[in-house]
């Protein structure tokens, strides 16, 4: 593998000094045009206008003319893009010594055109694998949030628009904290989320592990959006399963006003767009407001959101064109008390209040080889608020604000203890003086608050080198970019006489108040190269984009080299193409400065009427790993494209990812501590009180969990795409889509197992052999949709029919009959363990019994869904879409072949759903 990257370097530096190498040549020619609007002849003026290979960009002036100067003559493509109207692609000859003029005619994106776009497209050969998914596409599904778009994507299954819970986008069912989601050039960060109460007792660290809610991006001031399911450019870092890459709407653009009701949502979205003054470019401003109760017998249980978005869009001069964009958005997350509910009275809630400054641009500079040098910079801050409510019971444990470890304290502050025999049994450093330690009520009511205020800034700079000769074109790319990520919250706040419960999986474990703001932030510095060769051999052209990107994170270093290739066997009809990289994903501030773990061990607890005396012993762990690694991923893929009578296309790609240093919160040898319990009965004393006395010193492990890299997955499977385009007979298009994923997961750690010891509280720890049970799941689901459009009444109505053929998961073991080392309570060591004495009475109550059925694999039974999608336009102004999910309502159910008499409702995120969109344009 060190071979491969070290001759992927040395390709990409020989290909860069290839290229600088060639001398300057010709000073180019000048390409022009105009880009009007179809039927109005009207210029469209602040079109994107951009040339490929060379990836300049521009815009057009006010009466629709672009310019580009000093280009390379030879093939190109030239792409025109606006706000509401169709994308323009087309390929030119660029040709020295004569006037290139290419005019263009820009449809309004509407359901009126011959074609209309509702399924998501593929990515250039060449390119990385991804999805190119439309904003008619958005229209016509009429999504609510980015995580609906995702069923556009070959085996992703359908779901209802629910926003009752997070939702997290995973691509190729991998891990959500590996999707980058990338909006007008610059990326969301959740690396210092750390909403989370006790992540290193419980080994759960919740949505600080998960990435992006994707319940706050709206898609309705969404212009399009490509999906990046391969290897991607090396410009993007700080992710491993691919990215989402959002480009917002700009310019100008009618009074549009958007009204969308379901079973469990109402939402209400404007956006209009409108030129400032003759020089001062354009804004576009758009909001939205939204309102989910999933279930109505639950209606105390609702989600709100409201985002709101300006865009500001400018062009200085000839050469300079940027945007800048305001975003300020509002979750609530509610759970308001149940009227039926007098016992509990639980309440909880999540809100998030955020803002985020972005700007981006290119600047042309076309002299030489150097075409433009394009930015983007961002700084964000949300306000998170989480808060619970409740009343315990049997909630009777140990409390302290002391993080003294071996503290031994009473529950009188400062107060010594002393035994029947006179010997202090206390332990009370001098700044621990005024601690004590609590014993909780049986029952009260707690209430805990997390305060978290998440500071993000991201800027990145690259330049664009580009340099023609013959039949050769090699782009370069060259940047960097630095990325920022703290936390400037209380962190969690409640009141020390009703602390949060204590987390029942880890016996003697209590809580600490931590401020957020003494956390160091995570710092990355990003390096990329990049070299995009294409080579035309006749008709034939071959196309390489390799390059290699170096991250430093608090210290650590990745470097991630990434190729993506294709060649074209059969002019305009067969290509084949494949792909190889390394992604890296920085770890988040939880798991870099993990909160140390605490645990309160009662030695002494006596009650007689309103008397009570208690001694417990305070421990703290350090639980942070400064051995923990950037966690990378190997993608690797390969496929052909197929093009038949210049309709009818087949795209299939094979892919094999793999993680073997993936993050989680668990446990090794280090997170056992073996401590001396002792133990104090009460005597009565010669006053006719009672007093300590000694009761014996146990041996017993405190666990924890700490940041580690032992997650593996390995990913592989099938994805293809078949369009068989529009049969203008029956006024349909056709097209097929689908994957089959098989994916295999596992902790290559060791497997603990502490069984109690008959009624004796010491006993030893198992330990089981390194990757002891490995989860595995396999499927294919394929989706056909069938799209018939009536262009003169702006109808179209779509068919989705996904059948997920089979579903099967199962769980492989190694030898769970049998561990092979031990910690022993007696001295905290690790020993081997000789299985010959497994009936010995010193390790035959560290053995379980086993389940027979655990062998076996449980395989869901082919199931189908039939989804309607209608848009139709009334009149110029108003466009009204309907969709239903699951139009038959089909749930049927599983028996489980483990558990027999034990079923499974299929399809339970596609019931039968509904709902109904109108949209309105004003002017």
């Amino acid at each position: 593998m060190q071979r491969i990257q070290k001759v992927l370097m040395l390709c990409l530096l020989f290909a860069c000094v290839g290229t600088f190498a060639q001398t300057r040549g010709t000073s180019g020619t000048s390409v022009t045009g105009k880009v009007l609007e179809q039927g109005t002849n009207v210029p469209v003026e602040f079109a994107v206008v951009i040339l490929y290979p060379s990836e300049t960009y521009t815009t057009t002036d006010k009466d629709g003319n672009f310019e580009f100067k000093r280009v390379d003559a030879g093939k190109s493509t030239i792409q025109v893009q606006f706000v509401g109207m169709k994308t323009i692609e087309q390929v030119i000859e660029i040709v020295p010594g004569k006037e290139n003029v290419f005019n263009f005619e820009m449809q309004i994106e509407n359901f009126r055109l011959d074609e209309v776009q509702v399924v998501a497209t593929q990515s250039k050969a060449g390119a990385a694998t991804a999805s190119n998914i439309s904003r008619q596409a958005m229209d016509h599904l009429q999504t609510s949030s980015l995580s609906d778009v995702m069923q556009l994507l070959p085996g992703v299954a359908i779901t209802n628009p629910y926003l009752s819970s997070a939702n997290y986008i995973t691509i190729r069912n991998a891990t959500s904290i590996g999707t980058a989601i990338i909006v007008d050039g610059s990326p969301l960060s959740s690396n210092a989320n750390m909403q989370a109460l006790a992540p290193s007792i419980t080994g759960g660290a919740g949505g600080t592990m998960s990435g992006i809610d994707s319940r706050m991006v709206s898609t309705d001031n969404i212009e399009s959006i490509e999906v990046i399911r391969g290897i991607p450019s090396v410009e993007y870092g700080d992710l491993n399963s691919g990215a989402v890459i959002i480009r917002s709407k700009a310019g100008k653009e009618p009074l549009s006003i958007r009204l969308k009701a379901n079973p469990s949502t109402y939402q209400a979205a404007a956006s209009v767009g409108f030129k400032l003054g003759e020089n001062a470019g354009h804004l576009n401003l758009s909001g939205d407001y939204a309102y989910n109760t999933t279930r109505l017998y639950e209606a105390y249980a609702y989600y709100q959101r409201f985002n709101a978005k300006a865009l500001w869009s400018k062009k200085f001069g000839e050469n300079w064109n940027t945007n800048t964009t305001l975003d300020l958005g509002i979750s609530k997350d509610t759970r308001e008390l149940n009227p039926d509910d007098l016992r509990t009275m639980l309440v909880t809630k999540g809100d998030s209040q955020s803002v985020r400054l972005n700007t981006n641009g290119t600047v042309n500079i076309n002299k030489g080889w150097l075409n433009n040098i394009s930015y983007a910079a961002a700084i964000s801050y949300a306000d998170k608020y989480d808060y619970n409510n409740q009343l315990l019971s049997n909630a009777e444990s140990l409390h302290t604000v002391c993080e003294y470890d071996g503290a031994i304290l009473s529950n009188v502050a400062g107060q010594d203890v002393f035994d029947i025999n006179g010997n202090k049994i206390t332990n009370i450093p001098a700044s621990e003086a005024e601690n004590w330690i609590k014993v909780l009520p049986y029952e009260y009511v707690q209430t805990y608050e997390i305060l978290g205020k998440e500071l993000n800034a991201y800027a990145q700079i690259k330049a664009n080198f580009n340099k023609r000769w013959g039949n050769i074109n090699n782009h370069i790319l060259v940047g960097a970019d630095y990325k920022t990520d703290g936390n400037l919250g209380e962190g969690k706040v409640y009141d020390d006489e009703t602390p949060p419960f204590r987390n029942n999986s880890s016996d003697y474990s209590s809580y600490r108040k931590r401020p957020y703001y003494d956390v160091p932030f995570v710092h990355q510095l990003g390096l990329f190269l990049e070299d995009t060769y294409k080579h035309t051999f006749g008709r034939n052209e071959l196309s390489i984009k390799a390059g290699a990107r170096f991250d430093l994170i608090n210290g650590k270093t990745a470097i991630s080299p990434r190729i993506n290739a294709s060649m074209e066997i059969i002019p305009n009809i067969l290509t084949v193409r494949g792909g190889w990289g390394k992604t890296a994903k920085a770890p988040t501030a939880l798991m870099l400065y993990p909160e140390r773990a605490f645990f309160n061990y009662n030695n002494y607890d006596f009650q007689e009427g309103t008397y009570r005396q208690t001694v417990a012993t305070v421990r703290v762990f350090d639980t942070s790993n400064p051995d923990l690694e950037i966690a990378k991923m190997r993608k690797a893929e390969v496929g052909f494209d197929l093009k038949l009578f210049d309709q009818y296309r087949l795209s299939v790609t094979g892919y094999d990812e793999l993680t073997n240093n993936g993050y989680t919160l668990g446990k090794d040898l280090s997170s056992y501590r073996l401590i001396e319990f002792v133990k104090y009965k009460a005597v009565k004393n010669e006053a006719g009180g009672y007093s300590p006395e000694y009761a014996g010193t146990y041996n017993i492990f405190s666990t924890f969990a700490r940041p580690m890299n032992n997650h593996y997955r390995h990913n592989r499977g099938i994805e293809f795409e078949l369009d068989l385009g529009r049969f203008d007979a029956i006024r349909t298009a056709v097209f097929l889509n689908g994957a089959w994923n098989q994916y295999t997961a596992r902790s290559n750690g060791y497997t603990f197992d502490q069984n109690s010891r008959g009624n004796e509280i010491e006993s030893n720890v198992a330990i089981y052999e390194r990757g002891l049970t490995t989860e595995r799941t396999d499927n294919l689901i394929t989706t056909l949709r069938l799209t018939h459009n009536i262009p003169e009444i702006g109808f179209v109505i779509t068919l989705a029919t996904q059948v997920n053929w089979f579903e099967k998961f199962w769980t492989e073991y190694g030898n769970d009959t049998m561990f092979i080392k031990y910690l022993s309570y007696k001295d905290g060591k690790v020993y081997d363990f000789d299985p010959s004495k497994k009936n010995d009475p010193e390790f035959a109550y560290m053995f379980d019994a086993k389940n027979e059925n655990r062998f076996i694999v449980e395989q869901y039974f082919p199931t189908v869904t039939f989804n309607l999608n209608i848009s139709k336009e009334i009149g110029d102004r108003l466009t009204a879409s309907f969709f239903v999910n699951n139009m038959f309502n089909s749930r049927p159910l599983y028996e489980s072949k483990k558990s027999p008499g034990s079923f499974t409702e299929l399809l339970s995120d596609n019931k039968l759903f509904f709902g109904f969109d109108l949209k309105v344009n004003i002017f």
